[in-house]
């Protein structure tokens, strides 16, 4: 039986309370995970008659949180949309299972892509959750019951527009209930959602791409009224470009083999090892006969069923033409798979690969080297061969061994692997299972460029399609989402840019409500979603309606929305504003200092410069507001010149406040900085703070 919740209509400049109690309006949307972080992503969507979820995803970065499910009943779920199959969109999924939380007819909506990828994912999750419980102590917060469960609940569907009562039998009156899937370009078989009901429509981006060899581009998305916008990158204006990586890693890969070296190549099981083998399935055929005779590439662990998923549905609508031509005319099943290629079945056929001589290129999970099979093969490499390459092609989260292998300086970096090694070597596991290994970091190197998520650049492309009154930015680190919400409100003709709090409901406001939801604050964030009057001048934002045809759903042009004249205030209410806005820097002074980003100096300047950039009461006396030093500064820095001011640029660093917030890791990624100059850069800009 579904739980059905009473929703409340606040009065005009009220606020939508955090206690349950939510706006009388047809679309209600509150985050309960990826606000203001990457990981557990996690949308409450809420309706008059319906309870909805838009993915439930697992927080990899932070100890394994999954969302914050509290304050949902039992049952209450009537439905999960799930925009992708990686685990910080899919990873919560058996909690929510395992909570009895969804009504016993709750359907688990997605494509036939994810589908297939899930059943790899969330089976090889339900180890880790075991091996990780065990080992900590903790109760288990799911189980293989709720993971074989949850998994039958998987409604597949293409790309295109439904009717929720076809998923949904008993919901058959609300006929206006619509949803579209949308390419997405992020992962095989990944979309953005569109929901439309009661006159009102949201867009929740999912994770956008547009950076694959075998993906299609991301489709345009339909006009809304609120946006739900990723910001993975949104403090980066372009990437590298896929092409240059795809290069770089094949040379490099190429250039060790013919030498002997081998090479090992850790990344995520699902997306980027089917990135990685493309290109040696496309480039391998074209080298001389005695090179090919060496080539060799192992792939291992999670990476294998992955790829025999992405075999079963890499064609027709979810891959791009240069895929579907290349099953066609060369009659090969297999477009991820060069001839070279092979997967062992268990230890005693992987001890082998690894004998001292043989130089193999190593595809294996995980890319971050805290499971899967990746650091079983860098023991043996530690203990066998004086020579090897290691390349990290991902992004590497703090704490994990390939965060302390990427930022490791001198000649050898120490780091403890989470793994049992192969028994013919001379190292053990200590209590934990941990194995302790040392690497010359002259193995090490990274190649950037790989990245499934896009850049600002083309956030600010999807979010202009949609033209959405209210965009909340989610699914992003605090910093970037910052940069990004400033980006966009220049770039965007919405009436808010904001970032998406945890907890906080946002209602979903049509054009003919007469009200728009506001954020009073100069970085975009509030504490609860207010409500306005709408301006004078107005236009109907939805004009399009939820269908494929392409005639049919393109958009007309909107006329930009006048900006409402400023009411003028009494002095006692702007010290009032003034109070307020000051409790809300003291907050996320806070929380910065708990981040350990900033020192004390940084922060009295941020207050000072968020106080001077719109807060000063007029016609009193301020201090001038704070300015950012540009780049030029960095000449002063040896080593750095005028080329590299100019690869910074173009990695959407625009300011010393930018470099500051960044880490070594992230600087090394841009053309012509290593670790040294990374780290006489950070040196020099926070020694002036």
């Amino acid at each position: 039986m579904s739980h059905q919740r009473t929703l409340k209509q606040p009065e005009e400049g009220s606020t939508a309370s955090n206690d349950g109690s939510l706006v009388d309006q047809p679309l209600v949307v509150t985050p309960l995970g990826g606000a203001r972080e990457v990981g557990r992503s996690c949308y409450h969507v809420q309706t008059p008659e319906l309870d909805l979820l838009v993915d439930c995803g697992l927080n990899q970065g932070s100890g394994g949180q999954f969302p914050k499910l509290r304050e949902i009943d039992e049952g209450q779920i009537d439905a999960v949309f799930l925009t992708h199959a990686h685990i910080d969109h899919s990873g919560g999924l058996p909690v929510l299972e395992h909570r009895d939380l969804l009504a016993a007819d709750a359907p688990l909506i997605t494509t036939r892509p994810t589908t297939a990828l899930c059943h790899t994912l969330l089976h090889d999750s339900i180890n880790i959750h075991e091996e990780q419980a065990r080992q900590q102590g903790r109760k288990q917060q799911f189980t293989r019951d709720d993971v074989h469960d949850v998994l039958e609940r998987f409604k597949p569907h293409r790309y295109g527009t439904h009717t929720l009562s076809r998923d949904l039998p008993r919901i058959d009156t609300l006929a206006d209930f619509e949803y579209k899937l949308g390419g997405a370009g992020h992962l095989l078989g990944s979309a953005w959602l569109a929901i439309e009901y009661g006159g009102r429509r949201v867009v929740f981006s999912g994770d956008i791409g547009g950076r694959s060899a075998h993906l299609p581009d991301w489709e345009a998305p339909p006009s809304a009224d609120t946006l739900f916008l990723e910001s993975t990158y949104g403090d980066r204006q372009q990437h590298r470009s896929l092409k240059s990586a795809r290069n770089q890693l094949y040379q490099e890969s190429l250039d060790a083999v013919k030498n002997g070296i081998p090479v090992l190549i850790p990344t995520f099981a699902v997306g980027r090892a089917q990135e990685v083998m493309q290109i040696f399935r496309e480039r391998f055929p074209h080298e001389p006969d005695d090179i090919q005779e060496k080539l060799e590439v192992i792939y291992d662990g999670m990476a294998r069923d992955a790829t025999a998923a992405y075999h079963a549905y890499s064609i027709g609508e979810f891959v791009n033409e240069k895929i579907n031509n290349w099953r066609m005319n060369a009659q090969d099943n297999e477009p991820f798979l060069p001839d070279c290629a092979w997967y062992p079945e268990n230890n005693s056929e992987r001890a082998p690969i690894l004998d001292g001589d043989n130089a193999p290129i190593i595809v294996a999970p995980s890319g971050m080297l805290t499971g899967g099979t990746s650091p079983l093969y860098l023991t043996a490499l530690a203990e066998k061969y004086d020579e090897a390459r290691v390349f990290l092609i991902g992004h590497q989260a703090e704490g994990t061994p390939g965060k302390v292998l990427q930022d490791a300086s001198g000649t050898h970096v120490e780091v403890s692997l989470p793994v049992t090694p192969f028994t013919d070597l001379d190292l053990e596991a200590d209590d934990s299972g941990n194995t302790t290994v040392t690497i010359p970091t002259s193995w090490i190197q990274t190649i950037s460029g790989f990245s499934g998520h896009c850049a600002r650049q083309v956030l600010s492309e999807f979010a202009q399609d949609v033209d959405a009154k209210h965009v909340a930015l989610v699914h992003g680190p605090s910093a970037a989402q910052k940069e990004c919400r400033n980006y966009l409100d220049k770039k965007l003709n919405a009436d808010v840019v904001s970032r998406a709090i945890m907890g906080t409901p946002i209602p979903v406001y049509g054009a003919t409500s007469g009200k728009l939801t506001n954020v009073d604050l100069s970085d975009g964030a509030a504490t609860a979603a207010t409500v306005r009057p709408q301006s004078e001048v107005d236009t109907d934002h939805v004009t399009d309606t939820l269908v494929d045809d392409d005639e049919s759903s393109s958009e007309f042009e909107t006329e930009n929305l006048e900006t409402e004249q400023e009411v003028e205030l009494s002095v006692g209410e702007r010290i009032d504003v003034l109070e307020e806005k000051i409790k809300q820097l003291e907050a996320e002074l806070v929380a910065a200092r708990h981040e350990g980003r900033w020192t004390e100096g940084e922060l009295r300047r941020l207050i000072r410069s968020e106080l001077d950039s719109g807060s000063t009461i007029p016609g009193s006396v301020s201090d001038p507001p704070f300015k950012e030093h540009t780049l030029d500064a960095l000449l002063e820095i040896d080593g750095i010149g005028t080329n590299i001011l100019e690869n910074l640029n173009e990695n959407g660093y625009q300011s010393i406040a930018g470099i500051k917030s960044a880490s070594i890791s992230d600087l090394t990624n841009v053309d012509g900085i290593g670790k040294k100059i990374a780290t006489r850069m950070l040196e020099q800009t926070r020694r002036e703070s």
